[in-house]
């Protein structure tokens, strides 16, 4: 890392994750990162940033080798004005996995020197324990961000040694955890925690529910564990039937998943309810999507596995942008955003009819209730708050 000496006068916060921009994404042509949690990494950064720490991301930058052998220098750049800084990545495997383990190793000892400093580890991924350990040694303030809780029942060799990862972090992150949602408690003895559920921003001003058309989005990984064949026997369901109450209704379906393929299905079909399937955008263009619609889809099962050991960040987004939220009762979505979100109680098609329907037939009412579950969100995840908060938690109330 070159340039301009780091400045002392604030506490700075590493964060190491493979979040991805989209412009890195593209240049190393890497397709099975998580965007979801890129925006979250980042988003928690410019909320640091904002509560007068000097946030600096260290990624990984990688994604699954496809065998050609190109190679990736590290890189430096701002993302939304944060420092991020991307190891070297090789599209060679076994290449690929060294550079990750050893490529973020120089700006971490360098970082060091600031006085105020601290790490937090984005989930407990083997390839940080080289750096968990340098961080430990060079007396950074560690901390977890638990984002999912891991379930290993196997008695393999590989599942064995999966067991010694969370153990290692839970070890060395003696400073606190960010927990996703409370239930992770239970999955880590890292203490004190804080839950983190994300930030709330969005285009809050956009026209909604102004015509007698009403969109909805589903985005992010398509798969059953999120609850996209919930959804797409709803949708057949309700072409089969045609009820006069649908005839404006119509979905956005962006990312990717094994459940993609049947989405774009759907689409090639004129029936209605319209399905339009964009699959995996830029941020640029998924937030033109987003801005176009009344209601955002959150459907993980309930009682899935997903259920209790993690939080359906897009609650925050959809909220935070204005969307009226449909989700199942899941995690702490109710205990955060009450009575601002509809919600399913089962993974029941027939009832994600019912509450479509009730949607369509009375748009105040909906509108009411998208308008609370944003400012629920913003009372709660407004960047200023959630960064103030984050500070608090990472430094005490005296930095």
């Amino acid at each position: 890392m070159s340039g301009r000496p780091f400045c002392h006068d604030r506490p700075v916060v590493l964060v190491v994750c493979n979040a991805l921009d989209d412009v890195t994404r593209m240049e190393r042509r890497i397709s099975t990162d998580s965007p979801a949690a890129s925006r979250k990494v980042f988003l928690m950064a410019q909320a640091l940033r904002l509560a007068g720490v000097r946030p600096v991301v260290l990624s990984l930058g990688r994604g699954r080798a496809d065998g050609s052998g190109d190679s990736f220098s590290a890189k430096v750049c701002r993302v939304g004005g944060v420092l991020t800084i991307y190891a070297p990545f090789s599209h060679r495997r076994g290449v690929s996995e060294l550079l990750s383990l050893f490529g973020l190793l120089k700006p971490l000892r360098r970082l060091a020197r600031h006085p105020q400093r601290a790490v937090i580890f984005y989930n407990r991924i083997p390839a940080y324990l080289p750096l968990l350990r340098a961080a430990s040694r060079l007396g950074y303030r560690s901390f977890l961000d638990l984002e999912d809780g891991e379930v290993i029942t196997g008695q393999s060799l590989k599942d064995r040694l999966a067991r010694i990862v969370p153990t290692q972090f839970d070890r060395h992150c003696r400073n606190g955890a960010l927990l996703a949602c409370s239930a992770l408690e239970a999955m880590t003895t890292v203490r004190p925690i804080h839950c983190y559920y994300g930030t709330a921003v969005g285009d809050v001003d956009v026209p909604r529910w102004q015509s007698s058309s009403i969109t909805c989005l589903m985005s992010g990984t398509l798969a059953p564990d999120t609850g996209a064949p919930l959804l797409l026997e709803a949708i057949r369901r309700l072409r089969a039937r045609q009820p006069g109450w649908a005839a404006g209704l119509s979905f956005e379906v962006t990312g990717k998943g094994e459940s993609l393929a049947e989405f774009e299905r759907l689409a090639v079909e004129s029936s209605r309810p319209l399905v339009r399937v964009h699959g995996r955008t830029s941020d640029a263009r998924y937030l033109e999507i987003l801005r176009s619609c009344e209601i955002g889809l959150a459907l993980k099962p309930v009682g899935g596995t997903l259920a209790d050991t993690t939080f359906p960040s897009k609650v925050i987004e959809f909220a935070g942008s204005g969307l009226l939220v449909l989700s199942t009762d899941i995690s702490d979505v109710r205990r955060l955003l009450g009575d601002g979100v509809r919600y399913l109680q089962r993974n029941d098609p027939e009832l994600l009819i019912e509450r479509l329907a009730e949607i369509a037939s009375d748009r105040e009412a909906a509108e009411r209730c998208a308008r609370q579950g944003r400012l629920t969100a913003e009372r709660y995840c407004a960047p200023q708050r959630a960064g103030e908060d984050l500070r608090q938690f990472l430094f005490g109330r005296s930095v």
